[in-house]
């Protein structure tokens, strides 16, 4: 696959990452945060899926990377559920 497409690929999947995990914490999550709060988990969301986003971009060179890919995007996915359950405890 050229490499302009899987940078497309890449940007449609932190689109789409951003978009559901905010949508879920539209609804579960901030009916019982503060304002203040919201904003900081955005924050958050952003930082996190836009660190692993410049990393498949720094990768993306190299095709034999699908474990680390793998490994990576489960750590992220971790990572936010994890923050998500803190945030949800600390309300």
């Amino acid at each position: 696959m050229p490499e302009d497409t899987l940078r497309r690929l890449l940007d449609v999947q932190r689109r789409r990452l951003v978009a559901s995990i905010m949508s879920h914490a539209e609804r579960e999550l901030y009916p019982d945060l503060t304002e203040a709060q919201q904003k900081a988990f955005r924050g958050k969301v952003l930082t996190a899926v836009g660190s692993y986003h410049d990393v498949m971009l720094d990768i993306l060179g190299t095709r034999d990377t699908t474990e680390l890919i793998n490994v990576e995007a489960i750590e992220l996915l971790r990572d936010v559920r994890d923050r998500l359950a803190a945030d949800r405890a600390a309300s």
